[in-house]
């Protein structure tokens, strides 16, 4: 859609038809006063300060066991998973208390984020949530209820990661420092999460992976130690054999978000499929990870609980607006502004099959706009289709709170995982997955097809030459005017083709074609009502 209304605002442009300043068809987008971009901008950031105590109303349904130190629902009959699936979920240090929100009945696993790993020693960079982690009761609560909690060991950057794998010291630190925490809080293990391993280190990623495995084995022998590994978004951004890392690897992890930072022009931060041959999806990042070796009954897809928010300029010039990142959006937040009743100019979303994500486009009178794409229960439920099609243990949701107030999505949760049976389509197919995989193949095959076709035009066109020098040939199609107006409207299909796909159609040269179609146009009528020029045959 963004390339289509790109190509088609410069060709009215290039035309000089329309109003440029109207900007894109209003009966897609949706003209709102400036109010609304000053609600949209400002109330997202105020909000839960100014409404703290209503946004936390339905805390209510809990209660807390002073003698337990826990949270306890209140609900009379609850659900529960069924066994060997996996629903995975991540805690934030900055997400404060939230959890206390959350149906831990329906949540297998939680990693708490996170342990920041300093290169240099193998210690921890971020003491102050390392004290959270000593102190939450999000861990009592979790674990009253069965859900197993995991410490998240997160280490970025190329520099970074060469230094601490190649640094063995600095792993007996860390070992020696989650051990006593993960002690400390009985948890269940540990959530490796290094950023995009460098391929010269993959070898070293290997050893380290073993050695934690089998030391934390080794201390805790009454109780089996999880680890758990994130997989990056990109696939070829991988360079460690799976295979190998499967004998030390509970439960792998695609990170199946933030392509909108990977992919040019990408807005989807979870796109469920792509039109672009080979490119990044939910669908071919998994696809290439079971080639890459990956166990599908012992891996999950994690789906993000947050959006994208970007801002536009109308470009008048070119006829289309130039859009730019602007941040993160919460579905709490996309509920609370865009989906928000609280004023008069109520929106309405917008539904992409190809990514299978919802988007507001929104365009102001001063010429600008802002676009909002995010997943509801209903987008996220085709994308966990997806995994459970794939035979995937279960799914990830990061992060957990960025749903506050919403039960939507836990009622997906409720739908898929528990239960003695659940019924699950391939939402590629069923989405009208083929059409797009014909597009891919055609896409994927450009060059041959363009040769193909200037071979077939070369043969047509040196055909009809061979045939127009026959003067019965001649005589048979200019007898009748509709094989002249075929003849004439094939004749300007291929001439536009050519000339489009090889540039020479370019704005400065539509004049020309226009003269043509009117000289054609001309000639139709002239010859039609009587002619200049009659032609006595014996």
């Amino acid at each position: 859609m963004r390339y289509l209304e790109r190509t088609s605002g410069g060709l009215i442009a290039a035309l000089g038809l329309g109003d440029q300043s109207e900007g894109l068809d209003t009966a897609k987008t949706q003209m709102t006063p400036l109010i609304q971009k000053s609600f949209i901008q400002d109330y997202a950031f105020l909000y839960d300060g100014l409404n703290g105590e209503k946004t936390n109303n339905y805390l209510q349904s809990f209660e807390y066991d002073s003698s337990k130190n826990v949270f306890k629902r209140q609900d009379l009959f609850q659900k529960k998973l069924r066994e060997n699936v996996e629903v995975y979920t991540w805690y934030p240090y900055w997400m404060g208390d939230v959890w206390k929100s959350y149906n831990f009945d329906l949540i297998s696993t939680i990693s708490f984020f996170s342990y920041k790993i300093d290169p240099q020693t193998g210690s921890y960079l971020n003491p102050v949530q390392i004290s959270q982690w000593r102190e939450t009761a999000l861990i009592d609560s979790a674990k009253q209820h069965g859900t197993k909690v995991l410490l998240n060991l997160a280490l970025e950057g190329e520099n970074n990661l060469n230094e601490y794998l190649k640094n063995e010291a600095s792993w007996n630190t860390t070992l020696d420092s989650i051990a006593v925490l993960i002690r400390e809080r009985d948890a269940d293990g540990i959530e490796i999460e290094f950023f995009n391993v460098p391929e010269g280190s993959a070898g070293k990623f290997l050893d380290f992976v073993s050695f934690i495995k089998d030391n934390l084995d080794y201390r805790f022998i009454a109780k089996k130690m999880l680890v758990s590994l994130i997989l990056p978004t990109q696939p070829d951004n991988f360079f460690a054999e799976i295979e190998d890392l499967d004998e030390y690897i509970d439960l792998f992890i695609i990170k199946g978000l933030d392509y909108h930072e990977l992919v040019e022009n990408g807005t989807a931060v979870a796109p469920l499929r792509t039109d672009v041959a080979d490119g990044l999806s939910l669908e071919n990042s998994i696809g290439q990870y079971l080639k890459m070796g990956l166990v599908a009954e012992k891996s999950i897809l994690a789906l993000p609980l947050y959006g994208s928010q970007w801002s536009g300029t109308w470009d008048r010039a070119g006829g289309f607006y130039e859009t730019d990142f602007e941040r993160k959006i919460t579905l709490s937040e996309v509920s609370r502004v865009f989906e928000s009743r609280d004023t008069s100019y109520v929106i309405s979303p917008v539904l992409d099959e190809v990514s299978m994500t919802n988007y507001f486009f929104l365009e102001f009178e001063d010429d600008s706009s802002v676009e909002c794409w995010y997943d509801d229960s209903y987008t996220l439920a085709k994308k966990i289709d997806l995994a459970l099609f794939k035979n995937f243990k279960g799914v990830g949701f990061w992060a957990l709170g960025y749903d506050l107030g919403s039960t939507d999505i836990w009622d997906v949760v409720e739908e898929k995982f528990t239960g003695n049976t659940v019924y699950v389509q391939d939402p590629i197919a069923e989405m009208e997955g083929y059409p797009i995989q014909v597009a891919s193949f055609i896409q994927k095959y450009e060059k041959l097809f363009v040769v193909t076709f200037v071979m077939l035009t070369i043969i047509i066109f040196f055909t009809l030459a061979l045939a127009f020098s026959d003067w019965r040939f001649r005589d048979t199609i200019l007898a009748r005017q509709l094989y002249r107006i075929i003849f004439l409207f094939g004749f300007i299909f291929i001439t536009l083709s050519i000339a489009t796909y090889f540039g020479i159609l370019g704005q400065g040269n539509w004049t020309y074609f226009l003269l043509f179609f009117l000289g054609a146009a001309a000639s139709y009528y002239i010859e039609k009502y009587g002619g200049l020029i009659k032609i006595n045959k014996p």
